[in-house]
C-alpha cells in the first residue's frame, strides 16, 4: 500500500461530511507535466475548482438570494441618471440632495436599504466573519474615495499626475492593503490554530495532510483577486464622473463589469473560512490571543486572590475575579487560556471545567470548593 493512502486512512473521519475533498480534485490543466515550478499553479487550480464545486453544491437558496440582492443594490446605485448628466459641482450636502430628481432619489435610498439589508444577511450568515465581512465593505468604500481623491485634480489619472496630488489617495490605499494583509494573516493563523486543536495526530503525515485539506493558497488568490477588482472598479467609476457629462462610456462598462464581478468573489471570501473553521471560533491572529491572554492574567493577577486546595493547601491557579467569577485554566495540554469556569476557552474553544484536579494530592473537586473562605462575607 502506498504512503499516501495509508495516511488517507489515518485522516480523521470528521471529514466525510464533505461532499468531495482537496486531494480529489484535479487542476483545469497539468502545467507541472512542463516543470516542476508549476507545481503551485496546478494547486491554485485545484484549490479553486474545490472551492467553486463546494460552493456549487453547498450555496442553498440563502446564499443566492443574498448574492442577488447585493447585485440589485450595486446596480441601483451605479445606474443612475444623475451620474449620467454629470450633476452639478454647485450643489452640495442637503442642496445637492434638494436637486436631485424624484425617481433618482427614491432609487438611491431603495439601494442603501438594500444594501444595508445585504450587510445584516452576510453578518447573520458569517457570524464568525460578522466583524472582518463589515470591515472588507467598509474598505471597498474606502477604495472609491482614494480614486475620487486622485481624480479630484487629475481628471485622467493617472496620466499627468503629480506626486502632490496623490498623497492623500496613496495614504487611504496603503491603509487598506494593511488592514486587508491582517485580515488574511488572522484567517490563515486561525486556520493554523484549528488544525493544531481539531486535526492534532501522532502521525506527522496525517498532520501534514489535514494542512493540505486545509490550504488557503486558492482562497488568498481569491482576497487578491477581490481587492484588484475593487481597484479597477473605483478607479473606472472615478474616471467616468472625473469628465461630466456620461461621455467615457468605456470606464462606466468596466466600472459595471468589475463591480458585478466582486460581489461573487466577497460572498465566497467570507463564506469559506467560515465554512472551514465553523462557528466555535474566533478570527484572530495569534499575536491578539498572547496579548489578550496576557492583559486578562494580569488583571486576574491584580484583582483576584489564589486559592488552595482543600485537602493538601496547596496553591492552585483558581481565582475569583473582582466581579464574583471563579476563574482557572484551560485543561487543554499546551493551551494557555484562562476563563471562567463553564465558559469555552478564548484560545481554543474547549470548556472550562467546573471540576478541578489538584496537582498534587490528585483530588477532584468542584472549583468553589478550593476557594478560601476569607475571600466569603
Amino acid at each position: 500500500m502506498s504512503e499516501q493512502a495509508v495516511t488517507a486512512e489515518l485522516v480523521d473521519e470528521s471529514h466525510d461530511v464533505l461532499p468531495l475533498r482537496l486531494r480529489d480534485v484535479k487542476p483545469f490543466y497539468n502545467f507541472a507535466q512542463f516543470h516542476p515550478v508549476a507545481e503551485s499553479i496546478d494547486r491554485i487550480q485545484s484549490e479553486l475548482r474545490f472551492k467553486g464545486k463546494l460552493a456549487a453544491k453547498e450555496w442553498d437558496q440563502q446564499y443566492w438570494l443574498t448574492l442577488i440582492m447585493g447585485v440589485v443594490a450595486f446596480l441601483l446605485g451605479s445606474v443612475s441618471p444623475e451620474i449620467f448628466s454629470g450633476g452639478s459641482p454647485d450643489d452640495t450636502g442637503i442642496q445637492g440632495l434638494e436637486v436631485i430628481g424624484g425617481f433618482a432619489f427614491f432609487q438611491m435610498l431603495v439601494s442603501i436599504v438594500i444594501w444595508g439589508w445585504f450587510i445584516l444577511q452576510i453578518a447573520r450568515m458569517f457570524p464568525i466573519m460578522r466583524v472582518h465581512s463589515i470591515s472588507l465593505l467598509v474598505f471597498w468604500n474606502a477604495i472609491v474615495i482614494a480614486q475620487l481623491m486622485f481624480h479630484q485634480n487629475q481628471m485622467n489619472f493617472p496620466v499627468g499626475a503629480s506626486v502632490s496630488d496623490m498623497l492623500g489617495g496613496t495614504l487611504v490605499t496603503l491603509t487598506v492593503v494593511f488592514f486587508i494583509y491582517f485580515f488574511c494573516k488572522a484567517v490563515v493563523e486561525t486556520r493554523d490554530l484549528h488544525v493544531e486543536e481539531y486535526h492534532v495526530h501522532e502521525d506527522v503525515r496525517v498532520m501534514e495532510t489535514e494542512m493540505a485539506e486545509h490550504s488557503l493558497m486558492g482562497w488568498g488568490v481569491i482576497c487578491v483577486a477581490w481587492f484588484f477588482l475593487i481597484s479597477v472598479s473605483a478607479w473606472s467609476g472615478a474616471n467616468f464622473v472625473s469628465e461630466r457629462g456620461g461621455e467615457r462610456i468605456g470606464s462606466y462598462s468596466v466600472h459595471i463589469i468589475t463591480g458585478l464581478l466582486s460581489l461573487p468573489i466577497f460572498l465566497m471570501m467570507v463564506w469559506y473560512p467560515h465554512r472551514m473553521l465553523g462557528t466555535d471560533v474566533r478570527v484572530t491572529t495569534k499575536a491578539a490571543l498572547r496579548a489578550e491572554s496576557q492583559m486578562q492574567d494580569s488583571t486576574v493577577a491584580t484583582t483576584s486572590t489564589a486559592s488552595i486546595c482543600p485537602e493538601c493547601e496547596a496553591a492552585v491557579p483558581i481565582v475569583r475575579d473582582k466581579l464574583g467569577q471563579i476563574q482557572l485554566p484551560c485543561p487543554t495540554e499546551g493551551c494557555t487560556g484562562f476563563d471562567t469556569a463553564g465558559k469555552k476557552c478564548p484560545q481554543c474553544t474547549t470548556t472550562i471545567p467546573t471540576r478541578y484536579d489538584c496537582p498534587k494530592c490528585g483530588i477532584n473537586a468542584p472549583v468553589l470548593d478550593f476557594i478560601s473562605d476569607s475571600e466569603a462575607w
